[in-house]
């Protein structure tokens, strides 16, 4: 029944908006109206829900209208949004998408509201609240982070004779590679060490980061596309070198697998061992799957220009340059990272948390797996050099690399055609975004 009441009055909340201003709401209902957006699905909205539903009630004045598509459908209605200054007061964003928004000038600095103690990050991981930071100016205030990982079924790899590095190793790419090698000569017929990472951008980022100069991992000082030609035909030429051996699948099998829901997918029918994915992800698998899972780091480049490479995944709030009471939009991003009770909703859906009081709270009954993941990126953290966010332009390359790595998997491009393809196109689309 009171899903039932929920969906009734967002129907009617929207029914009015197609036909009424805001301000004209707001004054027909006598409360003000605060507009939140985040990416969704019916799990993760239910959370969001929730939160709100908890802040209403410490602010009876307040009606929260929420938008909350699909992933891909989000940044294109977002993109729309911000293109007609029509955009959310609170908009979630992720990790790549920092620089792109901060870029154009449509977020508001938030340096003032943590000053005044409106936005209160006193008890935070601070390296885990500078990933809201562009050009040293705070614009967004993290969900959640995570990193990359590679997610295994133990159990599996020990049942055809191999061991495990322990969760404290690490291992080079080099070492990865003859590991899958060695594993798959063990494994059965349509069953395969590893399933092909060739659509993981956050992956493919990992090693760029793992083999750029420091600091200059997106552009360089010319401002052009950084990854070298060597840099980028060597991550297609790792995934190709595995196709080749038998360790990974070809691009059909790995297609028809990857399009399946992940309780039907490859890991958790047992015809892979390894997939890489975030780590937050992580739960979703071990609770899933009768198999003992574990989690691993993302292998490393020992005389690299950064050995680790690993990324900080955060997703975050910020505040539009239009939203209608940017105070009240503030109080509701407190609120939702720095409420307790909304925090034990949220059970850290987007990764760890960057209050670190109540993430301590949250441990003592958190789901096991929840926190191994948050022991994963405490060591990750301690080690990953500072988060640096995408240059602008550099975002909309990701489509790029992922269809490049798809034509070298069907054997239509070698990594080298492939490589200087995306550093082609890259510099395009950046100096197409620097006019």
């Amino acid at each position: 029944m009171k899903n039932l009441k929920r969906i009734v009055s967002l129907f009617l909340v929207f029914t009015v908006l197609l036909v009424l201003p805001l301000s004209t709401v707001a004054q027909a209902s006598g409360k003000e109206v605060l507009r939140v957006a985040w990416w969704g699905n019916t799990n993760r909205d239910k959370l969001y829900f929730a939160i709100n539903d908890l802040f209403m009630a410490e602010n009876p004045n307040v009606e929260i209208v929420t938008e909350s598509p699909g992933w891909a459908d989000y940044w294109v209605s977002m993109a729309t949004a911000y293109a007609s200054g029509s955009a959310p007061d609170v908009v979630q964003f992720q990790s790549n998408q920092i620089g792109e928004y901060c870029s154009k000038g449509v977020l508001l600095p938030l340096d003032g509201y943590v000053k005044d103690g409106v936005i209160d990050l006193s008890e935070w991981n601070q390296s885990y609240a500078a990933t809201g930071k562009y050009e040293d100016q705070l614009y967004m205030i993290s969900l959640g982070i995570t990193a990359q990982s590679m997610i295994i079924n133990k159990t599996m790899v020990e049942k055809y004779g191999m061991t495990l590095w322990g969760e404290d190793e690490n291992i080079s790419w080099a070492e990865f590679e003859a590991f899958l090698n060695e594993l798959q000569a063990k494994l059965p017929e349509d069953t395969y060490a590893a399933l092909d990472f060739y659509n993981n951008n956050d992956l493919a980022w990992v090693w760029i980061r793992q083999n750029s100069p420091i600091g200059t991992e997106w552009v360089d000082a010319e401002g052009k596309f950084a990854p070298t030609l060597e840099t980028l035909s060597g991550w297609y030429d790792l995934a190709n070198r595995l196709r080749k051996s038998g360790a990974i699948a070809n691009a059909a099998w790995t297609q028809e697998w990857a399009a399946r829901a992940w309780q039907e997918g490859a890991l958790a029918m047992g015809k892979v061992a390894f997939f890489f994915a975030n780590a937050n992800q992580y739960k979703m698998f071990q609770n899933g799957i009768e198999d003992d899972i574990v989690l691993r780091r993302v292998p490393t480049h020992p005389g690299g220009q950064n050995e680790f490479g690993d990324l900080l995944i955060t997703s975050s709030f910020g505040i539009s340059k239009t939203a209608k009471n940017p105070d009240l939009a503030a109080r509701y991003i407190n609120f939702f990272v720095n409420n307790m009770e909304a925090q034990k909703i949220f059970k850290m859906e987007l990764g760890v948390i960057g209050n670190q009081t109540i993430q301590a709270e949250l441990n003592k009954n958190a789901d096991p797996s929840d926190v191994k993941a948050a022991e994963y990126l405490g060591r990750v953290g301690a080690t990953t050099l500072p988060f640096i966010p995408k240059a602008p332009g550099v975002w909309a390359v990701q489509s790029e690399i992922e269809s490049a790595s798809h034509m070298v998997a069907e054997g239509v491009m070698t990594p080298e055609q492939a490589a200087q393809s995306v550093i082609d196109i890259a510099n395009d689309v950046i100096a197409e975004n620097a006019q």
